[in-house]
């Protein structure tokens, strides 16, 4: 699982690097070749869903037959891990973007208020248009967050009702809910996105989870050749429905999910196979400071980068040139976050103590 992490977070850093800093060359290989590295990157997004559902399964079934689990520690140990770091990281990003539009004034055509930030702090930013492109990689949080939120739920219905119905509750929920937003034209973008279109790749993790505790063998069948070529199949079966549907972008990111899933498991048993100790050593290095590294890489390139590529009148870069940089990149946004993130801990877990003092006393 820190392989796979590992890989996903490295894959959206590189497609925001590409996606963010427009490239562009005369040499048709270059530029195919960096617009295909900045799409299949993308898709990367999609382990994150399957990896906390099934991180918090794992995590459920071990402690849930301790005498001291409770659904109140539960809730607080997420909200000093995931929130309290997002609240101080999007707070110093809002600063960082008000610097960058007095320093780069006629880079920027306008400044964001403090709905912006206070929508962005209430995760609601999926709800507010204005406020997108201060940060757009962080759609996932609302979602993410909505997921949380939904998972005392989600779990008991796997405990109490077995995998088929839990299966089937997830998929009407995930389609149902698209379904509905498309007729009421409420659209499915991933700005706009709400917790409920990724119910089902957040429950297949949570299945994922729980072969992994009860039974081994079968998760690790997942990780053969046969399935290798099932997820390729199945990834090219999610290309073909976004070019030939009109609605493919909108239904076919379980099937997505579940080819990114095959296809990097079996690159990471490969890995372990080739190298087992220095690639299980560096992944899970990357994967212990992912979610520093998530939260810090859009505004770094959006109101540092960006900003001084357009000054040195360095954009479009060479398509080339772009994907060393965003592998460079990628690389400097993991030794960042590993000299930050233990202050970051610590702050969050004083600013915890701080709010959350009654339900603390509590657990």
């Amino acid at each position: 699982m820190d392989m796979l992490r590992g890989f996903a977070v490295l894959a959206i850093v590189v497609h925001h690097w590409l996606l963010f800093d427009p490239f562009q060359g005369s040499i048709l290989v270059f530029s195919s070749l960096a617009g295909i590295i900045r799409d299949v990157a993308g898709t990367m997004v999609h382990l994150f869903f399957i990896l906390s559902g099934c991180g918090l399964t794992l995590s459920y079934f071990k402690r849930r037959q301790s005498s001291s689990f409770s659904w109140i520690k539960w809730g607080n140990r997420r909200i000093s891990k995931i929130v309290a770091p997002y609240w101080i990281l999007v707070s110093f990003a809002f600063l960082l973007a008000g610097v960058s539009y007095f320093v780069f004034s006629g880079v920027f055509e306008h400044r964001y208020g403090l709905a912006t930030l206070l929508a962005y702090l209430t995760f609601t930013g999926n709800f507010y248009a204005p406020g997108w492109s201060f940060n757009p990689t962080l759609w996932f949080m609302p979602v993410i967050i909505g997921l949380y939120v939904l998972f005392p739920f989600l779990v008991k219905v796997l405990e109490g009702c077995g995998t088929v119905f839990f299966v089937v509750v997830s998929l009407l929920i995930t389609y149902g809910s698209i379904s509905l937003c498309l007729l009421l034209r409420y659209p499915v973008a991933h700005q706009s996105a709400l917790p409920l279109f990724y119910v089902i790749e957040f429950s297949a993790g949570m299945l994922i989870g729980d072969a992994i505790l009860f039974h081994s063998q079968r998760f690790e069948h997942l990780a053969s050749a046969k399935f290798l070529i099932l997820g390729m199949a199945l990834y090219v079966l999610s290309w073909g429905m976004t070019k030939y549907w009109t609605y493919g972008d909108a239904y076919n990111d379980l099937i997505t999910a579940a080819g990114v899933f095959l296809i990097t498991l079996y690159v990471s048993m490969w890995l372990i196979r080739l190298s087992p100790h220095k690639s299980v050593r560096l992944f899970t290095e990357i994967s212990r400071e992912s979610y520093v590294m998530y939260l810090i890489h859009g505004p770094i390139i959006l109101y540092v980068m960006r900003p001084i590529l357009r000054e040195c009148s360095l954009l479009p870069l060479h398509p080339g040139a772009a994907i060393f940089c965003s592998f460079l990149y990628a690389a400097f946004i993991f030794v960042l976050a590993r000299l930050i993130s233990r202050p970051i801990g610590g702050i969050s877990s004083r600013l915890m103590a701080m709010t959350l003092p009654i339900t603390v006393r509590q657990d």
